[in-house]
């Protein structure tokens, strides 16, 4: 009786770790730039959480962060000079930009190990299109995390037109008119799996509450 007990926790244990390491846990740094203007973003990775940190440009001081739980639906904010934070309510559900085409191509960048393949999503009416270079993988957190902040810049717009499997994720987005001229561009300039300390996505107990 004992030995199969044994053998039933040593298989849920096995089982509980494959699954955990079929997602993504750690951290991923993006660098973002529009002309001359740049802004870094790091994510903490953890399960279904996900917290964004954004510095001010030119520095690594963090000017706001956003926490987001994937699973509950829910983010908050953190304003670190003030030691504030609130809660922020999904608006609405995320809708690709009007007039969007997207065609896969055969173009492909070796990034941090993955092979990322490129699809093209042009609109003519914005005389804009977009290269997402995406990673085949278990980045399962990154569309849930899109569709809560649902932001309205056209990186994330026409993002939502694309026809992506679980767990995929664009390592790379270069946004250019059409004319080829480039306008700006979305990257991941590290990747690393690492676990994190729960600690990162708890507010802070010296921070007040913004209702």
């Amino acid at each position: 009786m004992l030995r199969k007990i044994a053998l039933l926790l040593i298989l849920f244990t096995g089982s509980a770790l494959l699954s955990s390491a079929q997602n993504f846990g750690g951290i991923i740094e993006f660098k973002k730039q529009t002309g001359k203007d740049i802004s870094n973003y790091v994510y903490y990775v953890k399960g279904d959480k996900v917290r964004i940190d954004e510095f001010t440009a030119g520095t690594r001081t963090i000017s706001g962060t956003f926490i987001v739980d994937t699973k509950a639906g829910t983010m908050i904010f953190l304003d670190p000079d003030r030691k504030l934070w609130g809660s922020r309510a999904q608006k609405g559900l995320p809708v690709a930009a009007a007039g969007c085409v997207v065609t896969s191509t055969k173009e492909m960048k070796e990034m941090f190990g993955y092979k990322c393949t490129e699809q093209v999503v042009k609109n003519v009416t914005d005389s804009t299109q977009i290269s997402y270079y995406i990673a085949p993988g278990k980045f399962t957190f990154f569309t849930p995390m899109m569709k809560l902040l649902n932001r309205q810049e056209k990186l994330s717009t026409y993002f939502f037109a694309l026809t992506l499997k679980d767990g995929y994720m664009p390592l790379l987005a270069i946004e250019k008119n059409l004319n080829g001229v480039e306008k700006g561009r979305l990257e991941v300039t590290r990747l690393e799996e690492k676990m994190l300390d729960d600690g990162m996505f708890s507010i802070p107990k010296d921070y007040t509450e913004v209702k």
